[in-house]
């Protein structure tokens, strides 16, 4: 039987996500052990900016600290800048490529939210709207900078707050140091392990936080984040989880499923109108990335 594939050659598959990335601009945020940091910025149309200085939503790619795709969230800031933000997917260093681990990876978050708030000028946004994004190990990187202190480049201007002004998680990584905790073993010491454990540091005061996290997920415990949750608005946080019902790892992505994509989506949209940095959308549909 003849192959299609025989005498053709076979044109690879259509990344959506890094094409999509291509349409961003590509600055250069963070410069540490002769590595660059990029940081990808999307800018809303004329039409859609607002008059006033923008908010802005910062993502963090899903990871175990260990590998990831940085064009992972890059449907979610075409979409945000269509509704009128100033969007960006940052890199952090990650094992697989730096030979790094979580330590690095908190670092490099607190880095990129000083990064916006000393650039908030030339990036046309309000300071105090920074929403802080992230999934798995990027998810702890970044609520990590809300909640926790201690972890900072000693190259920062330190005087220069790390905090998101709003923290939305995906199936993030809460507990690192439980029996069940994800990735316990990839912290340099148990000391460490225990201080970046977010579930322990939970205190009044803390940034509005939506967590959505699916219940069958079987690399991040769901539980994680269920404790998480129920702690933190026991100390009149606000923090709001919401339950994908058997949901595994990485069902919010575009490119695995589109009508979670978009509920996640919609989610995250209804708080930032709720909060003030969005407002409210006239035509209520979202519409299938292109």
């Amino acid at each position: 039987m003849e192959s299609h594939s025989e005498g053709h050659p076979r044109t690879p598959p259509i990344d959506r996500n890094r094409e999509l990335l291509k349409t961003a601009r590509e600055e250069i945020y963070k410069t540490v052990g002769g590595v660059n940091l990029s940081a990808y910025i999307w800018e809303p149309e004329m039409d859609k900016a607002p008059s006033y200085p923008k908010s802005v939503a910062a993502f963090f790619f899903s990871s175990g600290w260990d590998n990831g795709q940085v064009a992972q969230f890059a449907p979610h800031c075409v979409y945000f800048a269509s509704r009128g933000m100033t969007t960006i997917c940052f890199d952090y260093r990650v094992s697989t490529r730096h030979g790094t681990g979580p330590v690095e990876a908190m670092a490099d978050a607190r880095s990129a939210i000083r990064w916006i708030r000393m650039n908030a000028v030339e990036l046309g946004i309000n300071p105090g709207k920074i929403v802080g994004v992230g999934g798995s190990g990027g998810g702890h990187a970044i609520a990590s900078s809300a909640i926790l202190s201690g972890f900072d480049d000693p190259s920062d201007a330190l005087d220069c707050s790390p905090a998101p002004n709003a923290i939305v998680l995906f199936n993030p990584v809460m507990d690192t140091y439980s029996k069940y905790a994800f990735g316990r073993d990839r912290w340099p010491d148990q000391a460490t392990c225990k201080a970046a454990d977010l579930i322990r540091a939970i205190r009044p005061g803390l940034p509005p936080m939506l967590i959505m996290h699916g219940t069958g997920d079987r690399v991040v415990p769901f539980d994680g984040s269920y404790q998480f949750a129920r702690k933190s608005s026991k100390k009149k946080n606000l923090c709001r989880l919401i339950e994908f019902e058997g949901q595994g790892h990485g069902f919010f992505n575009f490119n695995l499923s589109f009508e979670m994509y978009e509920a996640t989506l919609m989610a995250m949209d209804e708080l930032f109108v709720e909060l003030g940095f969005l407002e409210p959308d006239p035509e209520a549909g979202l519409g299938k990335v292109d």
